[in-house]
Order: structure tokens, then sequence, then C-alpha cells
């Protein structure tokens, strides 16, 4: 595979060879501007999906992106810009995250398969991931062990979103896919456009694929996946069945089936050591594994087992009684200890949210919101919520009227979230979320996340119970220190850094009755991913500081 010939990028110090499909090769690349790392993926016209000879615009992909931008989920790969190809043949390349552990394919391709647990952790994020972009009008159209893609943490990502509408041709539904995870079943003409169940299909594919080291046959020449693997529970083996169902109506969507296989058996994380790169081996986790063996494993798995089906039963719904349905069309979700994801909603543009599902995956959980997880037995009490701080209006450890904890005035606050400058924002923003939450005046949370976020989704559960019992959180407000952008920050995309802590408050009812209070929580650094909607930055996502 190295002896590919690397690209010249202007402005790029392109590395070693990621990986090659059938259209593209990957590469690892720097750039040179800010030092930050990227995939470079390279299309190839001869032999690729869109023909021999044809070439990819640098205009029509960015043109692409800016649609897929509305696209804001912490498992998806983001594309990032088009970038010429210097040379012989020229061309254009997309630079897009990059997941330093490698992709599924590699993985299964050193290991021979996986265990139960670790696609348990593979599946379920990527198949919420689906959902989410199910929910916002989009198909991925080829997920597959090549597109699903590994943090150096271990955290599963999907790439190539996007991909056929940026090669030009996003109606192919039937036509894009990765041999043997593309949907047998014939092509709905009437939606050719979209058509998820061809997604669930894969999704499932890819599921057997962890369990069997291989892609799976067609039904009738296949036989139970239970015969293949005597460990897998037979709630994982149905879920997988049903998604591979050859009547794409009997197939649960996406949001069912990541709630069918998290309650099927545990997570566990996901040993990446024989597959990555030699460079990446720092950057993998150390984890304490429990010997499976042991009666305190068994104890634990069935604790943790009925706590799963405890935590999603609520949002299931009665399966169809066709033999391989599964939860068919629920609007399910999945919710342990903290994780939470938001089923669609309304019938159709719904959204979907991750929130670290997997909880024995080491170093990946993602921080929840802005109030302190210290808050103390009087907000658990008076039925609040925990998280974690985030930043202040006020520099170097005082709000904004030089005391500790004095609030920024809200005109002010609006003031400064609108400022250009992302460290500024952040300050705005954090002093209008106090303002919600002090106030009861919750509506202004709308300015602060950006809409369909992990940010969003988390304040507006909080927000949720307190408009419900009228209660507000008096004198509370975030101080922050060491603010500062990190490099690489875009037009529409931004990460802050900042040494966070909350002040102490009150629980107050609807009456201005004290029912709990809060104690004040120490600092910690956060990282603030800012993202731009209608011009004005807003809060995507919350993430612990390295």
């Amino acid at each position: 595979m190295d002896d590919a010939q690397a690209p010249d990028v202007p402005g790029y110090d392109v590395g070693r060879l990621l990986g090659r499909g059938g259209s593209a090769d990957v590469w690892l690349a720097t750039e040179q501007r800010t030092g930050r790392d990227y995939a470079l993926k390279c299309f190839r016209a001869a032999g690729s999906r869109i023909g021999a000879g044809a070439t990819i615009a640098g205009q029509d992909v960015r043109r692409e992106i800016r649609i897929l931008s509305v696209l804001d989920h912490q498992h998806l790969i983001k594309a990032h810009d088009a970038v010429p190809v210097a040379g012989e043949g020229g061309g254009t390349a997309l630079t897009m995250d990059y997941a330093a552990g490698g992709s599924l394919a590699q993985l299964v391709s050193a290991r021979g398969r996986l265990s139960v647990g670790e696609t348990v952790t593979v599946l379920t994020p990527i198949a919420q991931a689906l959902a989410y972009l199910h929910g916002k009008g989009f198909t991925h159209s080829d997920v597959s062990p090549g597109n699903v893609l590994f943090t150096g943490q271990g955290k599963p990502m999907l790439s190539d979103v996007g991909v056929a509408r940026m090669l030009g041709d996003p109606g192919r539904v039937g036509t894009v896919g990765t041999g043997g995870f593309l949907d047998p079943a014939p092509v709905d003409a009437v939606r050719a456009g979209l058509q998820p169940e061809r997604d669930v299909y894969s999704l499932a594919a890819v599921g057997w694929f962890c369990l069997t080291g291989e892609a799976p046959g067609r039904t009738a020449d296949r036989p139970p996946l239970s015969l293949l693997v005597a460990a897998v529970p037979k709630d994982l083996a149905a879920a997988l069945e049903a998604g591979l169902n050859d009547e794409r109506r009997l197939r649960p969507d996406a949001q069912a089936l990541a709630t069918a296989v998290y309650r099927s058996a545990e997570p566990q994380p996901v040993d990446l050591a024989d597959a990555v790169h030699p460079t990446v081996l720092p950057e993998l986790v150390t984890r304490r594994h429990v010997p499976a063996g042991s009666k305190v494993s068994a104890l634990r798995m069935k604790l943790q087992g009925l706590r799963r089906r405890v935590a999603t039963s609520r949002w299931s719904v009665r399966p169809s009684s066709a033999p391989n349905a599964i939860l068919t069309g629920a609007k399910a979700a999945a919710a342990s200890r903290g994780k939470h994801v938001d089923g669609p909603a309304g019938g159709g543009g719904g959204r979907v949210l991750l929130l670290a599902v997997l909880p024995a995956v080491a170093g990946v959980a993602v921080v929840a919101w802005w109030l302190s997880a210290a808050a103390g037995e009087g907000m658990r009490a008076g039925a609040a919520a925990s998280g974690s701080p985030l930043v202040s209006a006020a520099p170097s450890g005082t709000g904004a009227g030089g005391g500790p904890g004095a609030a920024v005035p809200l005109d002010e606050a609006r003031q400064r979230a609108a400022a250009t400058d992302p460290v500024v924002a952040v300050q705005g923003l954090a002093a209008l979320r106090d303002h919600a939450f002090s106030s009861g005046r919750l509506e202004l949370l709308a300015d602060v996340n950006a809409p369909g976020s992990s940010a969003a989704a988390a304040d507006q559960r909080l927000a949720s119970q307190f408009a419900a019992s009228g209660r507000r959180l008096d004198g509370f407000s975030t101080m922050l220190s060491e603010v500062t952008a990190e490099d690489g920050a875009t037009e529409d995309r931004a990460v802050v850094r900042a040494m966070s802590a909350t002040s102490g408050y009150r629980m107050v009812n609807s009456e201005d009755i004290v029912v709990a209070t809060g104690a004040p929580s120490p600092p910690q650094l956060l990282r603030l991913v800012l993202v731009s909607v209608n011009g004005r930055w807003q809060v995507s996502d919350i993430l612990p500081g390295p």
C-alpha cells in the first residue's frame, strides 16, 4: 500500500498513506499554516465510481460541503475543504478530520473478528449517527468497514458522509456502495433520493462483519449468526438479522437498531493495538478489563444488562409481529448513566444525540453541559441536573461586576455573544446561559446552542425540568480564566479552551422559596466547539481538556 505516489498539495505536508479505496487514496497531511493534521482524500478518475476520465470540480465539492455543513454530530467525520492537487493529473482532494485509530476494515483484517462487547461499542454510535443523518434528510449510501473509523482513544466515527453527492450523482442510491455491504433489495424508484433502510442494511452487515470477519451472504445462503458465533446474545443476533431482512419495510429504523444493539450486551472498549500505525500507539488509552470468566464479571454484566433495559424501556414501542422485525419505526433511544439519545420528533425532521453512550470506552466520554457535577445534594433533591461547568463571562475568575460570581448585564452578554472573535463570543454565550437559568428566561438558550447539537439537547433536557417545576438557579454564574482559541479555526468552526468554575447558588421555586442550594465548583479545563449559525457563533459541543 505504501508504494503509492504521495500527491503534491500546496500548503500541506503530505505524510503516510492511510488507506486505499475503489475511488480514492487517503493520506495523512499536515496543514503548514496551522500544523493541524487532516486526512487528505485524493480521488482517482480511472476505475472509480465516477467513471474514467471524469474530474471533480473544486467549486462543486465546496458547494456540497456547504450543504453538508448543517450536519454536526460527534460521531461523524467532517469534510472541511476542497484543495487542488498539483502536478501531472492534478485534480481535487478533500481535507477531512483525521482519525488516528484507523478503520474497522483494517482492525478486523488484523484481528480476524471483534468481541460481542466491542461490536456493540462500534455499532451503537454509528447507528445513532445514521439516525441523525436520516432525521436531517440525508442518507450515507456507503456504510462499510472502510468508512467506520476510530480516533486514537477508540471513539467510532462514520466517514465519507456526502461523498456520493460530492462525486456529482446523489441520486444513484442503488449503485453506490461497497460490495458485500450494499442492500440487495431493489431500489425504490419513487424514493430514489432518500432510502434510509438501505443504510440500515449496510450497518447490520457491518455488525455481521465485526462478529464473523466476513460480509453476510444472501438470506437464502446465510446460516444463523448463532451457528457462526456461539457467544452472540440472541437479542444482538435478532437485531442484526432484522436489519438484514430482504423486505426493507420489516427492517428497524437506525434509531431502533441502535437501541436494540445497545440493550443486547455490555459495551467494551475496542482494542486497536494490533491495527494502528506504530506512531499512534502512544495515543491509545490503557484500560483495565475484568476477567471475562469471573463471578464478579458475570454479576456485573447481569446488573448492567438490567440497567440498560430499564433505562431504554420507556423509549421503546411494541415490536412488530413480523418474524425478524424489531422496534420497527420506533422513536427509540438509549440512555444509561447520563448517556442520552433523543429519538426523531414530529414524524420526520427530528434530532438524534449521542452523549458517550459507551461508558466502557475510557477517554471518550463527552463532558455534559455547563452545570457543575458537584452541585451538591440540594441540587439533586431539587430534581435539577448535573454536568460540567463551562466558562464564565468574566476574566481572571471574577464576574463582570468585579467580584466573584457577579453577573454580566443581559445587554452586554448579548453584545459579547454577537462578537466575531470566538473568545469574546464564548464569554457572551456563557453569560446568556447564566441569565437563562438564573432568571428562568429559558428562551435565551436558543441564542446559546447550535440547533440539533449535543449542547442544545443537553440544555433542553435541563430546561424542560426547570420549566415544568417553575424553578430557577438564583445567583448562578460561571467564572473563567485562561480563555484561548485553538489554532485551525475557520469561518464556520472554532474551538476555545477555558478554565471554568461555577459560583454557589440557591434553587428557588415559582414563589421564590429556596428549595435547595448548590456549592461552588472547582475550576476545570474544557474545550468548547463553536459553529457559525447565521453568522453568529453558537456552542455545538463540550469536550474535556487534555
